[in-house]
């Protein structure tokens, strides 16, 4: 039913930012654009065009419809399209994600998930009638142009508050107001710490974070599995709302590094050891400062230069990631801009209302309900 294109390995010493046909890595599947080309020959067989089904294979396994123009298709990339005119693009375009989700989730990993080839052949595709296949993906596309809407006003306010934080404290990189810069240690009030990872040979079931948690734009406490470890959890091993937890290790150089605070604190669930867990003293930074200034690109540049590669692996560990330097403003200033997010965030929350719509539709859908 699916016709797979795998991506090719494109020789890196032909990579350019100038010249050449843009070429389409992992981490430009979902933000649907490029920055790098590649300058040499290539097959047509690898050109992706504008509404091609792309999935990312290392990581987490994503599929989204390509907007950025003609492009290369890289390794660990595929292009995923209906082999039967019986299956509806559009159908397809809302069915794939929910089962590289469930793919993802069984998938085991020690650094780095990795999806085959083999496992998307073998996704079964519900043998719906073509007309039908085209009334569901009218209902998803509809429901899915009203969550994108949604998506969109609160990226607005994401913008608001990065501009209001540049306003308030001002460019970190140039620190204007010459407040203290402090190591990201000595902001703390304990060391930093790993988390913990499932083992095959463990026999204590308990739930973990997956990274996808912290690699979004936000803190996703959805975001866990059941894993087997070898001794059961301990306090200091489990989600705590007072604790900013960062990303250790990733296939991707755009998601390393990246931090949130949890939102709340889920006992009996672990964080894993590819994250590093850190628990700033509050007498000294607030949590929308914390988060605010090290998702800038002035922390996220420091990090990439700490960062190192480990078979096609980006790490950071505890050592770089307290040695990161961060301007700190008074106490004052930053309670400020807390109130400020908290009251935009609020306002966040009603936008958010019916955000299980369009899984709820889908699931319907799918189950032949709809």
């Amino acid at each position: 039913m699916l016709d797979i294109t795998s991506g090719f390995a494109f020789s890196s010493k032909q990579f350019s930012e100038t010249n050449g046909m843009p070429l389409i890595r992992i981490r430009d599947v979902t933000r649907g654009e490029t920055k790098l080309k590649f300058d040499g020959a290539y097959d047509q067989r690898f050109v992706v065009n504008n509404d091609d089904l792309l999935v990312s294979m290392d990581g987490e396994f994503k599929l989204a419809e390509w907007k950025g123009g003609p492009a290369l298709l890289n390794q660990r990339v595929c292009r995923v399209e209906p082999k039967d005119s019986r299956l509806d693009r559009r159908f397809l375009r809302h069915f794939l994600p929910k089962k590289l989700k469930e793919i993802e989730d069984r998938t085991p990993f020690v650094t780095v998930k990795h999806l085959s080839v083999k496992s998307i052949r073998a996704i079964e595709v519900p043998d719906i009638n073509p007309s039908e296949q085209r009334r569901i993906a009218a209902i998803l596309d509809k429901a899915d142009a009203i969550r994108r809407k949604r998506e969109r006003a609160l990226t607005l306010a994401d913008d608001f508050l990065k501009s209001t934080f540049l306003e308030m404290f001002g460019d970190p990189s140039e620190n204007p107001k010459n407040y203290p810069v402090e190591n990201f240690a000595s902001i703390l009030s304990i060391p930093l710490r790993n988390g913990i990872s499932p083992s095959s040979r463990g026999t204590v079931l308990a739930r973990v974070l997956t990274l996808s948690a912290i690699t979004g734009d936000h803190f996703d406490e959805k975001q866990e599995k059941e894993g087997k470890f070898l001794v059961p959890i301990s306090a200091k091993d489990t989600v705590n709302d007072s604790d900013f937890y960062i990303c250790r290790g990733n296939g991707s150089p755009d998601l390393i590094g990246k931090g949130y605070y949890a939102t709340q604190t889920i006992p009996g669930t672990a964080f894993p050891d590819t994250m590093i867990a850190a628990k700033p003293n509050p007498t000294k930074v607030t949590r929308a400062f914390l988060e605010g200034i090290w998702n800038s690109p002035f922390v996220r540049n420091q990090i990439l230069e700490a960062a190192r590669t480990t078979n096609g692996t980006f790490k950071i560990n505890q050592t770089a990631a307290g040695a990161i330097k961060i301007p700190v403003p008074p106490m004052e200033a930053q309670k400020r801009f807390q109130t400020i997010l908290d009251r935009v965030r609020q306002s966040n929350e009603k936008l958010k209302f019916g955000d299980d719509l369009f899984p709820s539709l889908s699931q319907r859908a799918f189950n032949g309900d709809l």
